[in-house]
């Protein structure tokens, strides 16, 4: 039975919409939430719609499996699936050998307890972490570890846990493996446009700079609790700390520096001209290789290491947004930008749009979350002209990570962030983290959006 098309698309934009608000709302399991929502709109779609219209001209399948379960499945993007599972394991492994517990107290042992110092090794080393690994697994790893660290330097924690939040999203900039925006973008890219060293060389001077002035804004907005003086005794004892006195097996850490090592090169491989190993691929022969360096079992990480609630949240948030798109919702929003851009691709249209994606796109990824905001505009740039500069890409790529930081609803790492700190009786409600980061999260907007006229002007 097919309706009158506007009431079914009404309708299911309204679920949709419901679904992210009751996202919003604390103490929610967002999993169960997505998954029904996902299973409601696919109802109404399938029911009320002629959804083999609706998969062929708004998600410009070239062709249309005849089984309504095969085409809804393409909606999911098996890449990111597979980048999430593996790196889940190999965070799982790493974790499981001491590794970052060993890293961290070569921190605290290097800086001597120095707050200035300690600040920018944390967020550096955050930064990192979070160029190969997801941002869930890298505030998992490092926030925890951070408040350990603050408490046995009587440190304030509130500045040290608020920089690794921030500094997951900053660090998932550089490459199209550390964060949902990054491996959605990527994954829709012409395949012979893109690959692992150009994307990095795009992200990764932006995300440098994006550092240095978030440490800027950390060392003026938390002067009180980072100008402090480590007195002599403590900075003593601090330089006698031995980082292998946890380690049960020393083996462990160096095995640990070869897998990441394998995943490194193993991703800047994946862009030699002609090399039939995609990211995905490379993410999932890393997970293997460490099985068997370590020798240990698949059961027990697939089991315990590999985050499945997240999977499962990723898998019914890609059909939630391939119904919404293929049920005709972000068509008006798609012949607006088509309409500035022009049939003759202008780069004046070409700047138009890149001012819009970062304006509109950056209260979309903080208001709702990151990961809607990528699945809403992957949807739209699929169906805008063919051949568009990297710049305008990278501009939602930008947009959409920095937008997460707008509020605690745009990133699960910075909402973890405020749970740690409130878990630790440092409380930081929503709006006293929107007072105190709107500043640096609009200044972040504000050069991703000059970066991609830069990058779209330079014709890039």
């Amino acid at each position: 039975m097919v309706l009158n098309v506007w009431i079914p698309r009404i309708i299911i934009i309204i679920i949709v919409l419901v679904t992210i608000l009751l996202l919003i709302k604390e103490g929610i399991d967002s999993t169960k939430i997505t998954v029904t929502g996902a299973i409601v709109v696919t109802l109404v779609y399938l029911i009320f719609m002629d959804w083999e219209k609706g998969f062929t001209d708004n998600l410009a399948y070239e062709e249309v499996p005849h089984n309504f379960l095969e085409a809804l499945a393409k909606t999911v993007n098996v890449e990111a699936i597979i980048i999430i599972f593996s790196i889940g394991i190999i965070v799982a492994i790493t974790k499981g050998a001491g590794f970052f517990d060993f890293v961290s107290l070569y921190i605290v042992k290097l800086t001597k307890g120095n707050p200035k110092k300690l600040l920018l090794a944390i967020g550096g080393l955050t930064f990192f972490v979070s160029m190969f690994f997801d941002n869930l697994s890298a505030i998992i790893l490092l926030g925890s570890l951070t408040v350990v660290i603050c408490k046995q330097l009587e440190l304030n924690p509130e500045p040290y846990v608020m920089f690794v939040g921030i500094n997951t999203i900053i660090g998932g900039l550089p490459t199209p493996v550390s964060s949902i925006p990054n491996i959605i973008f990527f994954n829709l890219y012409p395949e012979e446009g893109m690959n692992f060293i150009k994307f990095t060389l795009y992200m990764f001077p932006i995300a440098i700079l994006f550092f240095v002035i978030a440490s800027a804004f950390f060392f003026l907005v938390y002067k009180k609790q980072i100008m402090t003086k480590v007195p002599d005794e403590k900075k003593e004892q601090l330089g006698r700390i031995n980082p292998w006195s946890g380690i049960e097996d020393r083996k462990n850490i160096w095995k640990s520096i070869i897998l990441l090592g394998f995943l490194f090169v193993g991703f800047i491989l994946t862009s030699i001209p002609g090399n039939p190993i995609d990211v995905a691929l490379m993410a999932l022969i890393s997970a293997i290789f460490g099985l068997f360096l370590f020798k240990t079992e698949l059961r027990r990480y697939l089991e315990d290491g590999v985050e499945w609630e997240m999977i499962i949240f990723a898998i019914a948030l890609f059909v939630l947004m391939g119904v919404l798109t293929a049920a005709g919702a972000l068509i008006p929003l798609t012949n607006m930008l088509v309409n500035i851009i022009g049939t003759d691709v202008t780069l004046s249209g070409y700047i138009l749009v890149a001012i819009i994606i970062g304006v509109v796109g950056i209260p979309i990824a903080g208001l709702l979350n990151s990961f809607s905001a990528a699945l809403i505009f992957s949807y739209i740039f699929k169906a805008l002209p063919a051949g568009l500069l990297s710049g305008l890409w990278f501009g939602f790529v930008l947009s959409g990570n920095v937008g997460g930081a707008l509020t605690p609803l745009g990133s699960i790492t910075i909402l973890m962030s405020l749970e740690i700190l409130n878990r630790e009786g440092y409380p930081m409600s929503f709006l006293k983290y929107v007072k105190k980061m709107l500043p640096l999260t609009l200044t972040l907007g504000a050069l991703s959006i000059t970066y991609s006229i830069i990058l779209i002007a330079l014709g890039l």
